[in-house]
């Protein structure tokens, strides 16, 4: 699998992103800003000719690149506003003219304030039943990639719906406390949901993992979160009293966990609280055995090298997903599966254990490529995109984005080797509602390499070399974490 086919892949990849140099004959092809009517005083304009070509926009020659993308921002007058673009390359020539309207300014009739999405409480509450895929929100809210997620719960748990907003249905957790399903992850339940009170706790090493079991009479719903000072993974059950008066440690050689107590913060909220020996973590899962919850602590790799570690790699989009474009004709799918395949190459010459969510032009859904990185047993996982600008001419730069809190270092180790590259900091975001950046069950990040239609960047992102360097740089950054990670165990 690792020879030809991949390298006829990686040829493909840059052949199809270095093609707009092969343009036969000279042409202006516009990005954006050609509109008939703006009320702004300022239109940025993007567009692309062939590679090398002398362009002037109005006799001004705008900012260009090296793969023949221009941009401009123009100043517009009141009413027509005639647009000429120029383009001369070899004594060819290509021109295009459009006309762009800047009409008054609409009269402001005062600030709308933002209406609140609807929400029916019911009188009398009903009950569903969570199905696979289902998650929790913490509110009603929205984006374009979901609401902020609490995190995923297992199947067959019974939810109490007391109201409606939109496609969710609003539970109550507790007496105190509520949040929000999809409406489409639960189906109808029967049976009611009262509290109850938990049974006996089990610890002990299963070899790669610790696990921790709580006995219940019927499943609950929770909320599980980490912390890494001290180093805690945290799980509320809702639902719940204290009646766990035998908590036994059945393992005296545990991998992860150094101890593990509880909190009743309400009356029918029940915290398991279980504290690590170690400052990095590697990820858990919580699951239901029947009724039995169980919370399964991953141990870090015995060798904390490329060497011994499964490295899980997603290039984002593909196939009928092509995310963002740049000027030139670009895709982001191409880039990020050329850029991974480079990581791939690197982790591979170093001894290292790689698995793909796609090895060419396909797009897995996300729930596929999350399938593959947890069936394989990934020990860390790395998605790569490129991002999108409304500022084509600005030079936003590199940035790195985790949801969990112990992701955090892995984000931070990436994007800080990303800095060296000279790209500018974009910035390292948490509580990232990405959907491969949801799994607890082992450390990921996402890297947004550039912007994909800056002219300066998509410069940089059409150049094989500069894509070898990103792939470098992110290979070092998987070292970097790596070695923190037995620096501290050091200690």
């Amino acid at each position: 699998m690792h020879n030809s086919k991949f390298k006829r892949i990686t040829a493909v990849a840059v052949m199809a992103i270095a093609g707009v140099s092969a343009m036969q004959a000279i042409d202006i092809k516009m990005y954006s800003g050609v509109a008939d009517t703006v009320y702004s005083a300022t239109q940025t304009i993007v567009g692309a000719t062939a590679p090398g070509a002398e362009v002037t926009v109005n006799g001004v020659k705008p900012r260009t690149n090296a793969v023949g993308s221009f941009a401009m921002k123009l100043d517009l007058n009141p009413g027509a506003n005639n647009i000429e673009i120029k383009a001369e390359k070899g004594g060819e020539t290509a021109e295009k003219a459009f006309s762009i309207f800047r009409a008054q300014p609409k009269a402001k009739t005062g600030a709308k304030a933002q209406k609140p999405q609807a929400e029916a409480t019911f009188t009398t509450p009903f009950f569903v039943l969570s199905t696979p895929g289902a998650y929790l929100q913490y509110g009603n809210g929205g984006d374009r990639l979901g609401g902020s997620k609490m995190g995923f719960i297992v199947p067959d748990i019974p939810l109490k719906v007391v109201g409606e907003s939109g496609s969710l249905y609003k539970v109550a957790l507790s007496e105190r406390r509520w949040a929000y399903i999809p409406q489409s992850y639960t189906v109808s339940a029967d049976q009611a949901v009262t509290p109850v009170v938990t049974g006996s706790w089990s610890v002990s090493n299963r070899g790669k993992y610790d696990r921790v079991s709580v006995s219940l009479p019927c499943r609950l719903p929770y909320y599980s979160y980490t912390r890494i000072d001290p180093s805690t993974i945290e799980l509320e059950l809702y639902g719940a009293m204290d009646n766990s008066n035998w908590m036994v440690q059945r393992s005296m050689d545990l991998g992860m966990v150094d101890y593990v107590y509880f909190e009743q913060p309400e009356s029918d909220v029940y915290k398991i609280v279980i504290k690590l020996k170690e400052k990095y973590q590697w990820g858990y899962s919580v699951n239901y055995e029947g009724n039995v919850l169980c919370i399964d602590v991953r141990h870090a790799p015995a060798d904390l090298s490329i060497k011994g570690v499964t490295i899980g790699l997603d290039a984002g989009h593909g196939g009928q997903y092509p995310g963002a474009y740049s000027p030139s004709g670009l895709t982001e799918k191409e880039v990020n599966l050329d850029i991974i395949l480079r990581l791939r190459d690197l982790i591979v010459k170093a001894g290292g254990r790689v698995v793909l969510t796609r090895e060419g032009d396909t797009g897995p859904s996300m729930t596929e490529r999350k399938r593959i990185w947890k069936d394989a047993n990934v020990d860390l996982a790395i998605s790569v995109h490129n991002n999108w600008t409304s500022d084509p001419l600005s030079a936003p730069g590199t940035s790195a984005y985790y949801k969990h809190l112990f992701d955090r270092p892995l984000a931070e180790a990436l994007l800080g080797r990303m800095l060296e590259t000279g790209l500018n900091l974009y910035g390292l975001t948490g509580n990232f509602n990405f959907s491969l950046n949801g799994p607890t069950d082992y450390p990921n990040a996402l890297i947004e390499a550039m912007f994909m239609n800056s002219i300066e960047e998509e410069e940089l992102l059409a150049s094989p070399e500069f894509r070898q360097k990103v792939a470098e740089k992110i290979f070092a950054g998987i070292q970097d974490y790596l070695r923190a990670v037995k620096q501290s165990k050091a200690k």
